[in-house]
């Protein structure tokens, strides 16, 4: 069994820094940074922007999420009622949430690790593709950090959380990942709700089991910070 790479991607969207441009180059350089260092992997693009991204882009198969009803539902509702001052937190999770729970329901082939990766970075060549495959029956995520961000919630969230730009999990996980975004969705759509914040990163940490996870202190990756295009590597 090969592994599979899930790339999270909002191409067309008013919110960061990087234009449309930057962003298909980031994705195509995300893809690349896959076939070199995690070889023979299937990847897909999941991408939930503004409007629908031309498939022919990408060398990979990409699922546009930018019509699909339930996402439209919520995101609208959002749109219409909220007034919050950094909207672009809750949208980001609101969406990649629903996204990302919806395609790991529908996933039929056989893979012997699943991998979530942003389009906006990519693999470097320190990447220890090892470190995940040989993690068997586990979650693989950097050593959780204190939140930096003092948001005003409304459910009881953790001040710790999970750094989702990569990480990965055995595929004899995957309804307990199902699970856990189902819990996620359910806290994120609250949210959106009562004018609140929250993100991916806290109710990931909340919610998933840390009995399944293994933390590793480097995850090698690097990319472009959207909000102000800063350059990251973990």
């Amino acid at each position: 069994m090969t592994s599979h790479f899930i790339i999270t991607s909002a191409i067309y969207t008013s919110y960061g820094k990087c234009s449309t441009e930057e962003r298909i180059e980031q994705t195509r350089e995300t893809i690349k940074s896959i076939e070199t260092y995690a070889p023979k992997s299937s990847v897909v693009i999941i991408d939930c922007g503004e409007k629908s991204v031309n498939k022919n882009l990408f060398d990979c198969e990409v699922i546009d999420y930018t019509t699909n009803e339930e996402i439209q539902h919520h995101l609208q509702e959002y749109l219409r009622s909220n007034i919050d001052l950094n909207p672009e937190i809750a949208i980001k999770s609101l969406l990649e949430i629903i996204m990302f729970g919806n395609y790991l329901k529908n996933i039929t082939s056989s893979y012997e690790r699943i991998f979530k990766i942003s389009g906006r970075y990519k693999l470097n060549s320190n990447f220890n593709y090892n470190n995940h495959i040989e993690a068997k029956n586990k979650v693989v995520l950097l050593t959780p950090r204190q939140s930096h961000h003092f948001y005003s919630f409304d459910v009881s969230l953790s001040r710790f959380s999970y750094m989702t730009r990569c990480w990965s999990f055995d595929s004899s996980l995957l309804l307990k990942i199902i699970e856990t975004y189902d819990k996620m969705k359910e806290k994120i759509i609250h949210i959106s709700r009562t004018e609140k914040q929250g993100d991916i990163e806290h109710l990931l940490y909340k919610h998933l089991n840390k009995k399944l996870v293994k933390h590793i202190n480097v995850m090698d990756v690097e990319g472009h910070y959207a909000p102000n295009k800063k350059w990251i590597e973990e």
